[in-house]
């Protein structure tokens, strides 16, 4: 109450081992192939991964759900790898009298302990097909060779059975390399053994684009030691930047770059970053193990002279703007290419063709390369939905916009008939446009763009980028080479119920959001809506309904901790201050929040810190319910009580509505002021930063001061007011008189909102005013002595707090918030995992 940095974290950086398990391959018979070993004879102990390979080859053997093979064919393992939440993927190749049989790849997926969930197969049984080639591999490689203008290596010919659309047929498959269409090409031909024909062709070389601006000062894992260092990182297998002969630079010094836009190895330090901040996004986000999900990375080549970049199917390459004044490697464009190598390798990790399965590829790429720039969330690029928007490559702007993909050169919103023959970076539109409303809504507020709907209703509400990553990387985990829209749809239902239930919200809103952008469903109708199960409104003191005292003092320690390393105060014009920020601003960043810090430019302290505000999707963004709490202290002390008690206590609220997930007819936002205790600075900025159309938007203000105060009361702002009627209903449903907060009139940040013209309530437990005894009498504590005894002092710490008031401003909290913006009022469902 008014007269009333930067904390730097080190992560370390863990890493795991792939398991590396025995392929045996199983045939129609369920036998191990004569003279190999059957790895799921041995004890798999407690693996998952182990646990999992054992009972996939059990199910292969049984031919149990997609998992039917002809009398002469069998399948091999390829690999296992683990997603998130302890699910497994088991993939396998099919073999047709020992030829493999290319695009009849199958997943087997389990949970942690082996068991089975589902199986997908990207064909069935294979018919009869003649096994002797008519054309011979010089032919084929002649074939081959041919959709290059320049090749630069040819691999011998494989004999095998290319299963599609049109069948099976003996082909020759022919890896050539090289350039077509005056570009990088990889590509896997497949010959027909009988006329010479081709059948079907993929080219590993996916392009993409990103802007390329600067990640600024970063730290980077090198290798090496005094006098000779090494741009490869010891740390994470496989990761490595240098020029374009494929060597990793090197220097005597661990110092990289210049700063300038065209220094080649100034490229690199933002690839190599971006590189090693999209492994620590995968593990951490979604508990993936490298690029390939077993541990494996690839490198990176900077300085192609081109306006492009390229995923070659080994190794990511990356050119420079038209204009040629920097690098393309940026967080976006690098998460696009490393994006094609986790689609690469995901599921079977057999490649498909066409231009429906390439859009999907494009589309993973703009979904990763998304995902990375919200993990960052590097200030120079704050995290959005459009692809390239930063260094307008090739002068025409985003090359693509997720919200709403027609805005740039007319690409589908929708899934329709056409899209097999659409060019695969438009045919991207679809997908692009389901994973913006899954992860956003429609009209998510907070800045973010408003999205379309192709059909059905015209308001969704998005669950969180982290958890629609999470639901698309464990779908892609059951890609086949036959990978559709409408597969997508059916393996990302799939992974939401195994990771939060078939009728949780985000099984839900992922069948709506594929109906949204007109993808076919195997289920017609809509799931059941998701159980709600009421909790009674309070009756009593306790810890009604939800907010946990446990976690609002844990932050309460960390304001603590914060304060002591730096000079003991937590003042808006110091690191303590930004320290705060940032703790709070990361923990609603996981949850799901949009988060502004913004600066107060002009009326606030020389150097004072941020403004931090957080948007929770959905709701009327013409109708908000905000509340808010100053986070600064005075220089004499932590402030704990003042204001870490309401910072603390709204930061744990806004975390509980993260959780429980209401349906909301309101727009609620929460604001953390900066350098109230100099006069109520930062929030008389805000108010003023709204103009009359924003502050007209906010329907109610309730403001969080000083809520722990050890011999505090039970003060309520503007009582009398409709504001106030939902925080004054709490108190009285306890059984806890409530009075106006006299003391505090016109000393907190209520003031800069009511001044605007906002409705404005509050609660608070008292200043330096001495409790009276009539207050004494009916709510405890001592009489004649002040409310806070440590008011604007050093002792302000988490010993000066009660737990009791705290608790119950908390809940109170919480209850008129849910009260005045969720559709159903304040009862709540089933928290969320």
């Amino acid at each position: 109450m008014k007269r009333k940095g930067l904390i730097a974290v080190t992560v370390g950086v863990a890493t795991v081992a792939a398991t590396t398990l025995y392929t045996a391959p199983v045939n129609a018979a369920g036998q191990t192939t004569p003279g190999t070993s059957n790895a799921t004879t041995a004890d798999p102990g407690s693996d998952p991964r182990a646990l999992a390979a054992q009972a996939a080859d059990k199910a292969v053997a049984e031919g149990l759900g997609a998992l039917r093979r002809g009398p002469e064919e069998s399948f091999e393992r390829t690999g296992v790898t683990s997603g998130a939440d302890g699910t497994q993927y088991v993939g396998y190749e099919r073999a047709y009298k020992g030829l493999p049989v290319v695009g009849g790849d199958a997943v087997v997926v389990t949970d942690a302990a082996g068991k089975i969930i589902d199986t997908v197969a990207a064909t069935g049984p294979t018919g009869d097909v003649a096994l002797t080639p008519k054309v011979s591999t010089r032919s084929a490689l002649k074939v081959a060779k041919a959709r290059l203008s320049q090749v630069d290596k040819a691999e011998q010919p494989r004999l095998v059975v290319r299963a599609g659309e049109k069948g099976e047929r003996l082909a020759w498959e022919v890896a050539v390399s090289g350039v077509a269409d005056g570009k990088p090409s990889v590509q896997h031909v497949f010959v027909d053994a009988l006329d010479g024909s081709v059948i079907d062709a993929y080219d590993l070389v996916k392009y993409g684009t990103g802007n390329g601006f600067y990640n600024g000062q970063v730290t980077i894992s090198t290798s090496g030691s005094a006098g000779s260092y090494t741009m490869k990182d010891p740390t994470r297998n496989g990761l490595a930047c240098g020029g374009q002969n494929g060597a990793p630079y090197t220097k005597d010094v661990d110092s990289w770059g210049d700063g300038t836009g065209t220094s080649l190895e100034t490229g690199c330090v933002d690839a190599f970053w971006a590189a090693q901040k999209m492994w620590d996004m995968l593990r951490d986000w979604f508990g993936y193990n490298g690029f390939n999900g077993r541990g494996g990375g690839f490198p990176t080549r900077v300085g192609m002279n081109d306006a492009n970049a390229y995923w070659s199917g080994s190794y990511a390459v990356f050119g420079r703007n038209r204009a040629n004044t920097q690098q393309a490697t940026a967080l976006d464009v690098i998460g696009h290419e490393y994006g094609h190598a986790i689609f690469q390798f995901a599921g079977s990790g057999s490649m498909g063709t066409g231009n429906e399965f390439g859009g999907l590829n494009e589309s993973a790429g703009d979904i990763f390369g998304t995902l990375l720039e919200h993990y960052a969330n590097v200030p120079g690029d704050p995290p959005d939905y459009t692809i390239g928007e930063e260094v307008d490559l090739l002068g025409t702007g985003p090359i693509r916009n997720m919200a709403n993909p027609s805005l740039i050169d007319s690409a589908p919103n929708c899934y329709s008939s056409t899209i097999p023959i659409t060019e695969v970076h438009a045919a991207a539109g679809p997908q692009n446009h389901w994973f913006y409303l899954l992860a956003e809504g429609t009209h998510p507020g907070g800045g973010k763009p408003n999205s379309p709907v192709c059909s059905g209703p015209s308001y969704l509400a998005g669950i969180g980028i982290k958890k629609a990553g999470k639901i698309f990387l464990n779908a892609l985990l059951r890609r086949t080479s036959t990978w559709r829209h409408t597969d997508v749809h059916r393996a990302t239902l799939a992974a939401a119920a195994e990771l939060y239930g078939s009728r949780s919200v985000e099984y839900a809103a992922v069948w709506a959001a594929w109906r949204a952008v007109n993808v076919p469903s195997a289920t017609p109708t809509p799931p059941p809506v998701p159980t709600v199960t009421p909790v009674v409104a309070p009756t009593g003191p306790g810890d009604p309904p939800g907010v946990s005292l446990a976690n609002v003092k844990a932050h309460l320690q960390q304001f603590q901790s914060i304060a002591s390393s730096n000079g003991g105060t937590r003042r808006s014009t110091g690191a303590g201050y930004t320290a705060s920020v940032t703790y709070i601003e990361n923990k609603l960043r996981a949850a799901g929040y949009t988060v502004t810090r913004q600066s107060c430019t002009s009326g606030c302290s020389r150097g004072a810190g941020p403004n931090l505000i957080a948007d929770w999707p959905g709701g009327d963004v013409n109708q908000v319910i905000m509340a808010g709490a100053h986070l600064d202290s005075v220089s004499a002390g932590p402030g704990i009580n003042d204001n870490g008690s309401g910072s603390a206590s709204l930061l744990e609220v806004a975390l509980t509505l993260a959780q429980y997930r209401p349906t909301v007819a309101k727009h609620v936002r929460f604001g953390w002021w900066t350098d109230e205790e100099q006069g109520l600075l930062g929030s008389k900025f805000y108010v003023n930063s709204l103009g009359s159309a924003g502050r007209s938007k906010i329907k109610r203000y309730l403001n969080f001061d000083m809520v722990g105060s050890r011999n505090g009361g039970y003060f309520i702002n503007n009582i009398s007011t409709a504001a106030a009627a939902d925080l004054k209903a709490f108190y009285n449903q306890i059984g806890v008189q409530t009075e106006e907060n006299v003391e505090g009139a016109n000393r907190s940040d209520d003031a800069s909102f009511r001044n605007g013209g906002i409705p404005t309530s509050g609660v608070a437990a008292g200043a330096s005013a001495r409790k009276t005894y009539a207050q004494a009498s009916k709510w405890g504590g001592t009489a004649n002595q002040p409310y806070d005894s440590c008011y604007h002092s050093a002792c302000d710490t988490t010993s000066n707090i009660s737990d009791t008031i705290l608790d119950r401003a908390a809940d109170a909290t919480l209850y008129a918030i849910w009260r005045a913006a969720a559709s159903t009022g304040p009862t709540l469902a089933q928290p969320q995992p």
